[in-house]
């Protein structure tokens, strides 16, 4: 029986992110008065089949997506100036769905409500954020990648995940040579 894979090595050499529900619901939105004018995170589709790169999530993010994509479709003010792409976002969940969940352990749970409930505002402390977090720390993410003040307000790290928002994302991967600046779709 041939050895069993060193999963920390593969880990290594992958590029692993936690992508926020405002992230992904942002690669869905086209404005009505721009149909052809992508959103530039749609980008991270094409790293889907990457060999190096790990898209991680867990049944939680899994529904707070499906919960934000209903928010939107619900919402008439966006949608009077934007169309969903449900059937590109039902795809994203079907592709998100080839590699497993990450298992997030109650300890890391609890830390991470913990150090959310510590914030310094209390307009900051959503704890249903901490899924985030204990899915970047478990999964052994490199970034969390949020537009989420809640989750900003942490700092540039947490627990060794770095906290980014899209733009310094984008410079990262433009870095590692997985897209290109300027390639908007």
């Amino acid at each position: 029986m041939p050895p069993a894979p060193d999963q920390t090595n593969t880990i290594e050499n992958e590029f692993r992110i936690v992508v926020d529900a405002q992230i992904v619901l942002a690669m869905f939105l086209t404005r009505r008065d721009r149909p052809k004018a992508a959103s530039p995170k749609r980008q991270l589709l094409n790293l889907l089949a990457q060999p190096t790169f790990r898209w991680l999530w867990t049944p939680d993010i899994f529904n707070d997506y499906q919960r934000g994509a209903n928010a939107v479709e619900a919402d008439e003010r966006i949608i009077r100036r934007a169309e969903f792409d449900r059937v590109g976002f039902e795809l994203l969940l079907a592709a998100l769905q080839l590699e497993p969940a990450v298992g997030v352990s109650v300890k890391t749970m609890r830390d991470a409500r913990r150090r959310i409930s510590q914030a310094p505002r209390a307009a900051e402390r959503d704890l249903e954020d901490a899924v985030y977090l204990a899915c970047a720390v478990d999964g052994q993410a490199q970034f969390l990648v949020t537009q989420d003040s809640d989750l900003r307000s942490l700092g540039e790290t947490y627990q060794g995940v770095y906290i980014v928002n899209w733009n310094a994302l984008e410079v990262e991967l433009a870095k590692r040579g997985l897209l290109v600046m300027g390639d908007r779709g």
